[in-house]
């Protein structure tokens, strides 16, 4: 091969190379396909925005009444001056999976089985009002305690009644449930001489109290023991102010009671934050529902006269913050479902911090502190004290009304 054809082998070979360079030479035919280069890359990242966060819900100023404890109803309800003897509808099982059996002649009245929209099914006994209330008194009081202390003690029961059977039972299949939630009913078991005795006497009195213009019943609220100090209905867990019902130092009166002095609990913050996060859950408070670990929990406000604590403030590791009422901090404690550990017998304690857990300490009481003192009112009555006294001391503003029988 000469030299002028292995020249033009070599152009041909560097000229076909080049073509699959993606690029063409100098010069070569401009119909040829060319692949762009591609761009120089940048010296510089561009800037990232950081994450926008997310705000954490607010505690609103006014703290709401936790849905589980129901609608904050109005303060006092108007009734006539006379009634008939109303009937009391009273739930007497819980949710249950399949019908119940109950014995009739356990109870006076009727039983009835409510078969509830989600397919559970509950027994609730409808029955006279002065029926229900024998079937109280001997569960809520001691058999011995005395008949002024009945007698009080039915009068305010009847009160009680009669007021959730204007308010919840206006909307719900039954008015009260036999349980400590509502008042503690055994039926006729729990009749006993001095308990029938204490419901003739006082048939058909309710306690009255006059307000916004307005005379009626109010919720007579009582607990067993409060520990030195009552607090309002307000206080406790948000229902409109109402006179009777107020925070007022009571000193020794229920000093009788076990639980008058109950020392400390202690509980862990791993436990605390799952019963406020579970609280927030099931009242829809998004503020206990979305923390995180707590770091801290502190009583941020007393009531002045009382010193009993009305706000609890928790904060979690990443600085969010949620409060609630002393009360609630209570109930979430005793009501969480996976609790293993005694839950605090009353709202009425200090707080101390000690790194993995909360101490209360120098509690007092048994119970909410709302209205009557059961132990309280037994000291009055052993003191001589009539019935009406009693009810006028821890329900001041109050006045009895008598609306049927007699």
């Amino acid at each position: 091969m000469n030299s002028q054809c292995r020249a033009g082998i070599i152009l041909c070979a560097v000229a076909c190379l080049l073509l699959l360079a993606g690029c063409r030479p100098q010069g070569a035919p401009s119909g040829l396909s060319v692949l762009p280069s591609p761009p120089p890359p940048p010296t510089t990242m561009p800037p990232v925005a950081p994450p926008v966060p997310t705000a954490y819900p607010a505690v609103p100023a006014i703290l709401p009444k936790p849905r589980i404890l129901g609608a904050a109803y109005p303060p006092v309800i108007a009734l006539p001056s006379r009634i008939a003897q109303p009937w009391i509808r009273v739930r007497i099982t819980g949710e249950l999976a399949e019908a119940p059996w109950i014995n009739p002649r356990l109870y006076d009245g009727r039983i009835r089985i409510l078969h509830l929209a989600d397919g559970r099914y509950v027994a609730v006994n409808v029955l006279p009002l002065e029926d229900y209330l024998a079937g109280v008194l001997a569960r809520e009081l001691y058999r011995n305690w005395a008949p002024a202390t009945y007698r009080a003690q039915a009068i305010a029961a009847r009160t009680y009644a009669l007021y959730q059977m204007q308010t919840f039972g206006r909307d719900h299949a039954w008015d009260v449930t036999g349980g400590p939630n509502s008042q503690v009913y055994g039926g006729r078991a729990a009749e006993t001489p001095r308990a029938l005795q204490a419901v003739a006497l006082t048939r058909g009195e309710v306690l009255y109290t006059r307000q916004d213009g307005r005379a009626g019943i109010f919720c007579a609220y009582y607990s067993a023991c409060n520990g030195g100090a009552s607090q309002s209905a307000a206080a406790a867990w948000g229902d409109r102010p109402v006179r009777p019902l107020v925070n007022r130092v009571t000193g020794t009166l229920d000093a009788n009671c076990p639980l008058f002095s109950w020392g400390s609990r202690r509980y862990s913050k791993a436990f605390l934050t799952r019963a406020i996060q579970w609280w927030g859950r099931r009242n829809a408070l998004p503020y206990l529902a979305d923390l995180g670990p707590l770091a801290s929990v502190r009583i941020t406000r007393r009531n002045a006269a009382t010193g009993r604590p009305m706000i609890i403030t928790v904060t979690d590791l990443d600085g969010h913050v949620g409060k609630m009422r002393a009360e609630e901090f209570r109930l979430a404690l005793a009501l969480y479902p996976q609790r293993k550990v005694p839950a605090p017998p009353s709202s009425f304690f200090k707080i101390r911090d000690e790194g993995r857990y909360i101490l209360l300490v120098d509690g007092h009481g048994f119970g909410h502190g709302v209205g009557l003192s059961q132990w309280g009112a037994q000291a009055l009555a052993l003191a001589g004290h009539s019935a009406s006294y009693i009810l006028s001391f821890y329900y001041p503003g109050s006045w009895i009304h008598r609306l049927y029988g007699k």
